[in-house]
């Protein structure tokens, strides 16, 4: 087939031509036969073409811009061409489609984007860009197709590729961070998490830049009972079977450090963010804890709340143990708030699984004998009444 559409000065003549072409289409290919094959070879020898007239614009569009659903969330860069109009057939042999698919909402990100370079959109493409992403993600689903980086919109009002986008989910961090990389609030962050954007707290790496010690006298005195819990065996086994009640399997994993390991309040944290290795995007922000790997001290921002203090330490410690780290963290933090010979006796109160290793029969005796301790005499008192900190 050597069929040409071109467009003419003389928009009457160029139209009554354009008609001769599809009703020579429509006789020949609709009402005639044509192979799958053929309406392939059509539909790519048309496919960016502007090839299909549309009376309602008096334009030209390409098969892919324009569809037999009403799609007005494309705003005027696509249109509707019902199935009413004349040489509808004509028109869904050239490409025309009946409803957006995932690729068509691609497209259609890609050019705005294109469009407005690292501009932000205007009140009304941005309403388009939030309604296009959510049809997105659900028109992903139906099709089983996950989409890899697409243009996503950022709080800045701008379009950014997904894993340049961080999900807000530290809002202590969020206001430090440039909004051009920072997820929109109305973009579902589950969508932008599968499409390639990564965690403002988990994925972002802190670096201090000044630690100075606190001398409050009372953050001292907690910390100095909580480095004494941490240093004690009691503790690094309680650790070891709360990985174990996670992970179904006795972690390899060097504790050796704890029993050395320091905690000291700080009147003052200021780090720095990086991400993705050696990008720096935030200088010199607030922080709560910080991990000295070099001299093996915790340093712990100083609060009047002995709660507050005792999650920040309960995270930091987490944090150190990488692949072993645990999903709880309630159980951790009630541990470390213990005196050491109530330790075991508090994690059989919490259902945690012994290790295998403690199962023996006198292991088991020995338990028995020490699980009454918990219960009066301690000097931190019952740590459960910290739990409702965490």
């Amino acid at each position: 087939m050597t069929i040409e559409i071109t467009i003419s000065d003389d928009l009457n003549a160029q139209l009554q031509s354009v008609k001769a072409i599809y009703k020579y289409l429509d006789e020949t290919f609709i009402k005639g036969s044509i192979s799958s094959e053929q309406r392939q070879q059509i539909q790519q020898r048309f496919a960016r073409r502007q090839c299909l007239w549309d009376e309602s614009s008096s334009k030209f569009w390409q098969p892919k811009h324009a569809f037999l659903d009403d799609v007005p969330f494309f705003g005027n860069r696509r249109t509707t061409i019902a199935v009413s109009h004349p040489f509808s057939e004509v028109y869904q042999l050239l490409g025309q489609g009946r409803s957006p698919v995932v690729q068509d909402y691609l497209d259609f990100l890609e050019e705005l984007a294109a469009e407005y370079s690292n501009t932000p959109l205007n009140a009304a493409d941005k309403n388009y860009a939030i309604e296009v992403i959510s049809r997105l993600e659900s028109q992903q689903s139906l099709e089983g197709r996950p989409v890899k980086n697409p243009p996503i919109l950022t709080a800045n009002i701008t379009l950014a590729p997904a894993c340049q986008v961080l999900i807000p989910d530290a809002p202590w961090r969020k206001d430090y961070i440039d909004p051009n990389r920072i997820l929109h609030q109305q973009i579902s962050p589950k969508f932008a998490k599968s499409a390639g954007s990564l965690s403002l707290l988990k994925d972002v790496i802190e670096r201090p830049v000044a630690v100075k010690n606190a001398l409050n006298t009372q953050s001292n005195d907690w910390c100095l009972e909580w480095q004494n819990t941490l240093n004690s065996p009691e503790f690094i086994s309680g650790l070891k079977r709360l990985i174990f009640h996670q992970y179904d399997s006795e972690p390899i994993l060097d504790t050796s450090w704890m029993a050395k390991a320091k905690v000291s309040p700080a009147s003052q944290i200021h780090v720095d963010l990086f991400w993705k290795g050696e990008t720096k995007i935030a200088s010199s922000i607030p922080g709560t804890q910080y991990f000295d790997e070099f001299n093996k001290i915790f340093h712990i921002i100083s609060s009047g709340s002995r709660y507050i203090m005792l999650c920040y330490l309960a995270e930091s410690i987490n944090a150190q143990l990488g692949e072993y780290a645990v999903q709880n963290l309630l159980p951790l933090a009630s541990i470390l708030d213990a005196e050491p010979h109530n330790i075991n006796g508090l994690l059989n109160e919490l259902r945690i699984r012994s290790l295998p290793s403690d199962l023996s029969p006198v292991a088991a005796a020995n338990s028995e004998i020490k699980s009454p301790a918990s219960s009066s005499g301690d000097k931190k008192g019952d740590s459960s009444i910290y739990w409702g900190a965490f």
